[in-house]
């Protein structure tokens, strides 16, 4: 199996940037520390343990519990949340709907997903990830980037394109992922 022309590896490496870890952030002069993922964040203050999902975090800005640059970088951390989702889902659908075109422009979706997520950690931390109001290590960001990149620059139908290329009729020329001979249609029915 070529990993860059698997279509079915798309979706996997979308949704595995949902499990890793993307910043790890100290608050203050160490009143606390935390590490965040991109739909929720674990934190120790000396109020105890937190575990704090991104609707959490919409909900303390909406009710102007949240407010200042605070307000600001969790509303982009969100929004790069909703993007990454949102690009995740729209690979999923482009794999399993034949689109090809979608899947890169999921790419891109992931990539400003990055985008907002470096954006959140400036506006709390300064673009040097430290100031008065504590220190943000965002190792995972880089991954998130290469991730967008890989999708949008993989060649997920390569297969597809070369069955569509031996397919009598010609429809499309392999603008879907589902066209080519009967056995490679067997094969898209039965999963593989």
């Amino acid at each position: 199996m070529d990993f860059s022309s698997d279509r079915r590896i798309a979706p996997v490496i979308s949704l595995v940037l949902l499990l890793v870890p993307l910043n790890v952030y100290v608050i203050g002069d160490w009143l606390g520390a935390g590490v965040q993922w991109a739909l929720f964040r674990y934190q120790e203050t000396f109020y105890g343990p937190s575990l704090i999902t991104v609707a959490s975090d919409a909900r303390y800005v909406g009710s102007g519990l949240i407010s200042g640059k605070t307000a600001v970088s969790f509303a982009l951390w969100d929004a790069g949340a909703l993007v990454l989702v949102s690009a995740s889902a729209v690979v999923l659908f482009a794999v399993a709907e034949g689109r090809r075109r979608w899947i890169r422009h999921a790419g891109w979706g992931v990539a400003a997903s990055g985008l907002l997520f470096l954006a959140s950690c400036i506006v709390q931390y300064g673009p040097l990830f430290s100031a008065p109001s504590g220190i943000s290590v965002p190792f995972g960001l880089p991954l998130v980037f290469a991730v967008g990149w890989l999708i949008f620059s993989g060649d997920w139908t390569r297969e597809a394109e070369e069955d569509a290329g031996e397919n009598e009729e010609g429809e499309g020329e392999g603008e879907s992922i589902r066209e080519g001979t009967p056995e490679t249609r067997e094969k898209d029915e039965a999963g593989y």
